[in-house]
């Protein structure tokens, strides 16, 4: 029963954000779906330990039998499924606390991920369709418009139709926004870079802003149970350095080796909690 009412809720989630990304009625369905995933954890699954390789963070993950979901970062998930309703609703009404602002959004994005690990390990997609269904939601609620997944670019005198993410249009008095959304960077990451470039030589650097989301880059290990991070940040300085600039790049759990990437080059690349997203919107939608 609880598989079933899980995919009727993953199932609904996508049907209403596809309707309307920035509606009521798709964020709703976005916590229902958080909602059952919770009891679902805490109900059927037991909480594990993990050995954590990542210096200042502590994992665990829900076991069900010999099944393991991905890594949870301690310091930001919320267990309780009515804590989380009772933020969700401060959220909405514009009086959370950026502390709890964090824990929620990390606890929604990765809660029906895990159920669905548990309950459907070769379902693959459906944990980076949810994720990107919750930062869809987010953008458009908050940018106050539907994004588009279609590019349309000019090449030898016609029209070229590239699907992307996400492409949000605020109007003439504002640069477009090009969001990549990934689970990880291990999901062909250059694309993003690459689709970013493709806009900036269609239609100029500034045109579209470049804002990447991503989730983590744990990996567990599940002989010995460790986590660890798995990074390339040559390569992101290479992408940000010769092919193309992200304006920000956001994570929910920010890698450590990123974070020092950041840090040693702040003018180059631009890496932040997903959080400040919603300090900074001006910023990102400055010409």
């Amino acid at each position: 029963m609880t598989e079933i009412s899980l995919k009727s809720a993953y199932d609904k989630v996508k049907q209403l954000c596809n309707e309307d990304w920035k509606s009521i009625a798709a964020g709703d369905a976005i916590l229902d779906l958080v909602t059952i995933s919770l009891r679902f954890l805490n109900d059927y699954c037991h909480i594990t330990d993990l050995v954590s390789k990542v210096p200042g963070k502590a994992y665990f993950t829900f076991q069900q039998g010999n099944v393991f979901a991905r890594p949870v970062n301690r310091e930001f998930f919320i267990v309780d499924p009515d804590t989380v309703g009772e933020f969700w609703g401060e959220w909405y009404s514009g009086q959370i606390a950026p502390g709890n602002f964090t824990k929620l959004s990390y606890t929604v994005a990765l809660a029906p991920c895990l159920a669905m690990e548990i309950l459907d390990r070769q379902n693959k997609k459906g944990p980076a369709t949810f994720f990107e269904c919750y930062v869809g939601h987010l953008f458009a609620k908050s940018l106050g418009v539907n994004p588009s997944k279609k590019a349309i670019l000019p090449v030898h005198g016609r029209p070229v139709r590239l699907t992307m993410d996400f492409l949000f249009d605020l109007g003439e008095k504002h640069p477009k926004v090009h969001l990549p959304v990934k689970m990880s960077t291990r999901e062909r990451v250059v694309q993003a870079w690459s689709h970013q470039r493709l806009l900036d030589s269609a239609y100029g650097k500034g045109a579209f802003h470049g804002v990447m989301v991503l989730f983590s880059e744990t990996k567990l290990d599940l002989k010995s149970h460790e986590v660890v991070e798995i990074c390339v940040p040559d390569q992101w300085l290479t992408y940000q350095t010769l092919l193309a600039q992200m304006d920000r790049i956001y994570y929910f759990d920010i890698p450590e080796r990123y974070q020092a990437l950041t840090n040693s080059y702040p003018d180059v690349i631009v890496i932040k909690q997903f959080a400040e997203f919603f300090k900074e919107i001006d910023e990102v939608v400055r010409s």
